[in-house]
């Protein structure tokens, strides 16, 4: 119920109340933090060149950029601005994915045994 009243980053971020590891769910599977570092990454990767595309088409007065020409250079520099902010993006989420999976790694494994040992005293 703690996740429903943080705004939609922080509940991609932050780990679920009564959760273990912050870097891995139950049985392995990945958090919902990792699943969102992982979207974050995969969306700037592809951003990025598609912007400085962009950018350079309107920096070059392409006519496939359906801008004024005196506008289209002022274009271009917000899109290469664009793509340097989600590249720092990318390399951010890359880091603290990178940190979330140090500190998993460094939670100590506990196993267990669940059932009693089988001897001859206690076999039937």
């Amino acid at each position: 119920q703690a996740s429903l009243t943080r705004p939609p980053l922080l509940v991609c971020l932050a780990p679920s109340v009564g959760r273990k590891s912050v870097a891995a769910g139950a049985m392995g599977a990945p958090s919902t933090g990792d699943v969102c570092l992982t979207l974050v990454m995969l969306m700037s990767a592809w951003a990025v060149p598609i912007l400085a595309f962009i950018g350079y088409l309107s920096y070059q007065g392409s006519h496939m950029i359906e801008l004024p020409h005196d506008q289209k250079q002022n274009a271009a520099w917000g899109c290469w601005g664009s793509a340097v902010l989600y590249g720092a993006t990318f390399f951010g989420a890359m880091q603290y994915k990178s940190k979330l999976a140090a500190s998993a790694r460094q939670v100590p494994i506990v196993v267990q045994q669940e059932m009693r040992q089988v001897t001859e005293t206690n076999r039937f």
